[in-house]
Parts: structure tokens; C-alpha cells; sequence
């Protein structure tokens, strides 16, 4: 029986970077507003053995609700505005995190597919070549850190990653993963934003072994993720990411389904795939090298900061 939902039975997705999406009332799953090929591609995911791989490192699919149950006009940059008359329903990745802070990395170099019109395709190529994207495969979007002092999230727009130059990528990734000194004795604050050392290095430290798995799986597939993103998701309460790290010694080693260990035990962080509405299986084309190229930054920036804090 497909499942149904209606307005009243849904909230707003409040996370950076998710505009137009809703989340059920217990916050397990969300219902994103979608065009039939992003739908297509998670039917795909779950029937195609090929794709087995990949699995883990992109977001359980639950099916998808008829057309016109929720709408959104949105352009997402390559074929124009258009109507989204159906929603997929996926895993919230942020469920169970107290204060998940997100990050959304735009990933790959070309951001055109077979269908976009040759003015948009020009657009895209000067956005990729006025940004990080062209050099390095990866953008830094919209992403939100918890104040330790108020808790609320503290957003970051689109913009600030839009602006960034390759030299300073490293110091826009620091901005997703501050560190702060440890709690003061008396007051029992810390630094306003951030985890401190003893936390935050082995959050890196995980995010980092499960983006060189996603590269590994990915190298692997001779498929193109037109427009889609890396999600980053890591605890910002201090006892509750202390608590993952404590759990990540036992961490099953070489286990491809580590990403359900991740929800069952709650660890830190998480790490997935995201953002498949131009995404084709492209055989005899080989390897998509933009992407990878963007995964191969990702795993640099992060050793990289993990270097700055050790």
C-alpha cells in the first residue's frame, strides 16, 4: 500500500540547504518535492544489484506519493522553473541527532545534462569556472553550526561558498567545523560554536574513512551525478557526540552497511550521497571524473583540517 500524507500531517524540514521539503511528525522521515527522474533513480537504486554498492551512502528510499499531493516551482538551474507534481519519501538523515549541524557540498564539475538548453549550458560553465567547482569538483553551500551558547543553528547562505576561491576552501570548511576549548569549570560554557579537540578529530577522522568508501564505491559504477551534493551531518551537543565517539571503537570495520550502525547506535556523524534528479547510468563512458575529482578534494580538505587540530 503506497503511502499517503497530507499538509496537516507533515512539518517544515527546518536544516539549511532544504527548501520545499517537510518531515513527518516524528521526524523519521522526510517528503521531498521531486521531478519522476529522481524517483526513477531510487527505484533503480533498490532493484539494480549493480548499484549494491552505493547503497549505503545514499538515503533509504520509502516510495513516493501520487502527483499534485505536493507542488513546488523551482529552478534548479539547468532546465528552467518547472512544476514538482510528485514527492519522493526518504530517511531523514538528521533523525536522531539532538543538534545536527549540516553541510552541503556540491559536488562534480559539469552541471548541465543531455537536456539542458545551450544558453543555460554556457551559464553553468561560467558559474563553475568563476567558483571552486571547476578546479576542485566540490562548492560549499548553505550550511547551519548549533551555538553552544544559545543552541540555536547558525546558518551560513549559499552565497558565502559561492564566493569562496580554491585557496580558501580549507579555511570555508574550518567554518563548518570550529573547534571550541573545553568547558570552562564554573561556567560549564565553551567557546560559542564547535566541539572540542578531543571530539571533534575523531568525527573528522570517521567522515573522512566513510567519504573514501563513497569514493571507492562510486569509482567503481560508470554512472553521472549531474547536480547532486555530498551531505555532511555531525552532532553538535557535546554529551551526545561524546557518546558517538565512545561508540565508534566499536565501529564494525569493513562493514557496508555501517551508515545503518551509524542510526542504530548513534554515532556523531553521517555522511551520504544526495540530490539525484539528473542523475543517469551512463555505460561504456567510464568513471564520472568530476565527481570524483570532488570526492578526492573532500577527503583532502578534511585530512587537512584534521592535521590543523592534531
Amino acid at each position: 500500500m503506497q503511502p499517503s500524507y497530507t499538509n496537516s500531517q507533515t512539518l517544515p524540514f527546518k536544516v539549511a540547504g532544504h527548501a520545499g521539503m517537510r518531515t513527518t511528525a516524528d521526524g523519521a522521515l522526510v517528503i521531498k518535492p521531486a521531478w519522476p527522474s529522481e524517483r526513477q533513480f531510487y527505484e533503480l537504486l533498490v532493484r539494480d544489484q549493480g548499484l549494491a554498492s552505493l547503497r549505503p551512502f545514499i538515503p533509504r528510499f520509502f516510495g513516493s506519493l501520487p502527483p499534485s499531493t505536493h507542488t513546488l516551482d523551482l529552478d534548479d538551474g539547468m532546465s528552467g522553473p518547472r512544476r514538482r507534481n510528485e514527492s519522493i519519501i526518504l530517511e531523514n538523515l538528521c533523525y536522531g541527532f539532538i543538534k545536527p549541524n549540516t553541510l552541503d557540498v556540491k559536488l562534480g564539475t559539469v552541471f548541465s545534462d543531455p537536456f539542458t538548453p545551450p544558453e543555460k549550458v554556457l551559464r553553468n560553465q561560467r558559474t563553475a569556472r568563476a567558483t571552486t567547482s571547476y578546479a576542485t569538483g566540490v562548492r560549499l553551500t548553505e550550511f547551519q553550526v548549533h551555538s553552544n551558547t544559545s543552541g540555536a543553528p547558525v546558518c551560513t547562505p549559499k552565497s558565502y561558498g559561492k564566493a569562496l576561491q580554491v585557496h580558501e576552501l580549507a579555511a570555508g570548511l574550518a567554518q563548518f567545523f570550529p573547534a571550541a576549548c573545553d568547558r570552562d569549570p564554573e561556567s560549564g560554557r565553551g567557546e560559542s560554536l564547535g566541539l572540542p579537540h578531543r571530539t571533534l578529530v575523531p568525527v573528522l577522522r570517521g567522515m573522512r574513512d566513510t567519504v573514501v568508501r563513497i569514493r571507492e564505491a562510486y569509482a567503481a559504477l560508470e554512472m553521472r551525478i549531474v547536480g547532486g551534493s555530498l551531505l555532511l551531518v555531525y552532532e553538535a551537543d557535546w554529551a551526545r557526540a561524546e557518546e558517538g565517539v565512545k561508540r565508534m571503537v566499536s565501529w564494525p570495520a569493513g562493514n557496508d552497511d555501517h551508515m545503518d550502525y551509524c542510526q542504530v547506535h548513534r554515532l556523531p556523524f553521517c555522511v551520504k550521497l544526495v540530490d539525484f534528479a539528473h542523475t543517469r547510468m551512463a555505460p561504456g563512458e567510464g568513471p564520472d571524473e568530476g565527481v570524483l575529482l570532488g570526492l578526492d578534494t573532500m577527503v583532502k580538505l578534511l585530512e587537512g583540517r584534521i592535521a590543523q587540530l592534531s
